[in-house]
C-alpha cells in the first residue's frame, strides 16, 4: 500500500532546494563523491542523492554531521594556507 504522499508547501520546497545546494556546493568544492560524503557522515549514498535532488529534508543529525565536517575542512584549509605562506616567506617551495 505504501506511505501517503506528503504535500509540500512552498516553504518546504524552498528549504529542500536550499539544503540541496548546501550539500552540492560543499561536496563539489571539496571534490568529494556522493559515496565518500555518505560514508563520512554515516548515511547512505541514496540519501545524499535524494537530498541533492531536493526530494527529502535531511534529519538534524545529518545536518549536524555536515556542519562538523565543514568546520573540519575549513580548519584544515586555514592550516594549509598558513603553512604555504610560511614556506613562501622563507623562500622555499
Amino acid at each position: 500500500m505504501g506511505r501517503p504522499k506528503r504535500e509540500d508547501t512552498p516553504e518546504i520546497e524552498k528549504e529542500m532546494k536550499s539544503l540541496a545546494k548546501k550539500f552540492i556546493n560543499f561536496r563539489e568544492s571539496n571534490k568529494l563523491s556522493q559515496r565518500f560524503l555518505a560514508e563520512i557522515i554515516h548515511i547512505s549514498r541514496r540519501t545524499i542523492q535524494n537530498i541533492e535532488a531536493g526530494k527529502i529534508i535531511p534529519q538534524q543529525r545529518t545536518l549536524d554531521a555536515l556542519e562538523a565536517l565543514k568546520a573540519k575542512y575549513e580548519a584544515e584549509r586555514k592550516i594549509s594556507k598558513r603553512k604555504r605562506r610560511k614556506t613562501e616567506d622563507e623562500g622555499e617551495f
